[in-house]
């Protein structure tokens, strides 16, 4: 009658070419499956005695084998963390001046004020070099120029003189107008005595423009000494003009007050018919 099945791990075949003084084989347990094996428990009587010399293994007590639960499990995480973010504790120092700052709040409204004051002073100072670089820009150009005035013509009547002149007005960007400053007067005068005077009519000339104005001055020669009549000798006159000048350009205006002086040598002065303009000159300036 066959006896009770061995188990494979622990099965042998006996042989007469065994040595008597080899040793028993001895039943190994992979460590790989420690965490898997079951409660250890006695092997039965019927393998007892159709095994080979595994008391060593069996006996031994179950507490002698790692519990399942003490085997730790390995595990692997990944932390992931941007470049540009930089984790950091601030030092101490920063938090004793924290708690300062939290301890003395009219410290810190005082310094609020002050810095909103520093701030309104940088802003008005940012605001006025700006001003006045623009104002600078402006003025160099925008700048008026002197106008130019010459005698063409003069003619004379029994009781009134009329001066033709020419106005130039230089000026490139700006065109001006042109009117009697304020208790001004524009005179003609022999050897410092008057001999006419009268009003420069309002005129407007543009930028680079050129104009003929008539200029009517009341008088006359009969209380001033003159020449006799057809002496070939040159008269000198002096015109003398007080104008009031605003240069426009757009939105940029300025106002000049212009005196304008004119030396004029004519012949026939007394001879209204043959007046002639030997020479002149006009000299212009600003006043402001």
């Amino acid at each position: 009658m066959e006896g009770p099945r061995l188990p494979p791990s622990a099965t042998f075949h006996e042989s007469h070419d065994d040595k008597p003084d080899d040793p028993p084989p001895t039943w190994h347990r992979p460590t790989s499956s420690l965490s898997s094996l079951p409660s250890q428990d006695p092997p039965p009587q019927h393998w007892r005695n159709h095994s080979l010399n595994l008391s060593p293994i069996l006996d031994t007590p179950s507490r002698s084998l790692p519990p399942q639960d003490s085997i730790p499990e390995l595990e692997t995480y990944v932390v992931q963390v941007p470049r540009d973010q930089i984790y950091w504790t601030p030092p101490p120092e920063h938090a004793k001046y924290v708690e300062k700052r939290r301890n003395n709040p009219e410290t810190n409204k005082k310094n609020g004020r002050s810095k909103r004051i520093m701030w309104f002073f940088i802003i008005l100072i940012v605001f006025g070099f700006i001003l006045g670089a623009i104002t600078l820009i402006l003025h160099l150009v925008f700048s008026p120029a002197l106008p130019i005035f010459s005698v063409e013509r003069l003619n004379v009547k029994p009781s009134s003189f009329e001066v033709t002149l020419r106005a130039e007005n230089p000026t490139s960007n700006m065109g001006v107008n042109y009117m009697m400053k304020r208790n001004g007067v524009v005179t003609l005068t022999y050897k410092n005595k008057s001999l006419g005077r009268g009003k420069f009519p309002k005129m407007f000339q543009a930028a680079s423009g050129s104009d003929k104005v008539n200029v009517k001055l009341d008088g006359s020669t009969k209380n001033v000494v003159m020449p006799p009549r057809g002496s070939k000798q040159p008269v000198s006159l002096v015109l003398k003009m007080e104008l009031k000048a605003d240069y426009e350009a757009g939105p940029v205006k300025k106002n000049k007050e212009v005196v304008v002086t004119c030396d004029v040598k004519v012949k026939g002065l007394l001879d209204s018919k043959k007046v002639e303009v030997v020479s002149e000159n006009c000299e212009s300036e600003f006043k402001n």
